[in-house]
């Protein structure tokens, strides 16, 4: 039986176990939907912004889920069906 000998052999697998399990750093992040329920907020936020939620612009939607869910959006669209705010944002790939 041969016994190859590596110098440094546990630095070696330390290192190749840190980076097996370390994020990787190239890959570019992803686009994810997320959605902001508004159940007993939309009055206020009606009187708030002095018009319905249907008519707010992206901007103030966009602004909205910033406020609520500290996540700043790519994109946000009211959807009438759910009361909610539908929105796009990137998150980190893993």
């Amino acid at each position: 039986m041969a016994v190859w000998l590596i110098p440094n052999e546990d630095e070696y697998w330390e290192h190749v176990r840190e980076s097996l399990e370390a994020p990787r750093k190239n890959e570019e992040p992803y686009l994810e939907e997320g959605t902001l329920f508004l159940d007993d907020e939309i009055e206020e936020l009606e009187k708030k912004y002095g018009c319905s939620i249907e008519e707010l612009y992206e901007g103030d939607l966009e602004e909205i889920v910033l406020e609520k869910e500290g996540i700043v959006p790519e994109s946000a669209r009211y959807d009438p069906q759910f009361d909610c705010i539908v929105y796009k944002y990137y998150e980190e790939a893993c």
